[in-house]
């Protein structure tokens, strides 16, 4: 045993130790033996063979070479740091779509309106608001068949104007409708027409003619009216006093009315 032990210095330490377990339990082996011998002689003494062989296969010699496990340390591993789950990324809301406006077209120019000059004829005309109308006279018997209204045009206004051609006659009941017209061509003025100048609060006359009355008598209070050409106005002449009435010669046709050309 000293020879194993002498040369066991050049083996590795693993099986330095597995030959000493080895030796141990060899001995323990005998030992136990003859103590059995002393106390019973019936008993059969195992034999040192068997003995070494028992020992043997009690110590489990450890491979060379083997690795030994690594200890493990006290306590539950520490878990690494969480990492909390990133979230998926929300999709950006959908951009609200602004309604589409239409540009306004900028609005157009505003035309200035040119007045329309007067025809040449009608330049320094009077005009409806300048002028006042008055009957002087209604002239024919009560049986004639056509009466005249003498009438006469008063220049009202501060400015002095013109009077040529015919004025558009009217016949109007005491209520001021009109019963007879001359109609808007009887307005008129032509080149060879004299022209008058009718100074503030000067005058100038003309004569109506009203014919051939088939309807029934008119309400009294005749007035008469003149409307001038180009548009340049009406003028009404009140009542005076009662007006004959001209009688019917030609049955189902219609009254007959004119004027006279204006003159001082």
């Amino acid at each position: 045993m000293f020879s194993l032990m002498s040369g066991a210095d050049a083996l590795p330490r693993g099986a330095l130790e597995t030959w000493r377990r080895i030796a141990v339990a060899v001995g323990l082996a005998v030992a136990v033996a003859v103590a059995l011998a002393g106390c019973s002689s019936s008993a059969a003494t195992p034999s040192a063979a068997s003995m070494a062989t028992v020992a043997a296969e009690t110590a489990t010699p450890t491979p060379v070479g083997t690795p030994t496990a690594a200890p493990t340390t006290g306590g539950a591993p520490t878990a690494g740091p969480t990492v909390a789950p990133t979230a998926a990324p929300t999709a950006p809301p959908a951009a609200t779509a602004r309604p589409t406006v239409e540009p306004t077209a900028p609005p157009a120019a505003t035309a200035k309106l040119t007045p329309t000059p007067p025809p040449a004829l009608a330049i320094g005309l009077c005009t409806g608001a300048q002028l006042s109308l008055s009957i002087t006279s209604w002239v024919g018997d009560p049986g004639a068949g056509t009466v005249y209204a003498h009438v006469t045009a008063t220049n009202a206004s501060s400015a002095s104007c013109s009077m040529r051609g015919t004025s558009e006659v009217q016949i109007l009941s005491g209520s001021g409708t009109v019963i007879a017209d001359s109609g808007p061509a009887a307005a008129k003025v032509s080149t060879s027409d004299p022209v008058y100048t009718v100074t503030p609060n000067g005058t100038v006359n003309t004569i109506a003619q009203w014919g051939n009355w088939c309807k029934s008598a008119p309400a009294q209070n005749l007035q008469v009216a003149m409307v001038e050409p180009f548009g340049l106005g009406r003028i009404v002449a009140p009542a005076d006093g009662v007006a004959p009435v001209p009688t019917c010669y030609a049955s189902g046709t219609a009254a007959v009315i004119s004027s006279e050309a204006w003159q001082p």
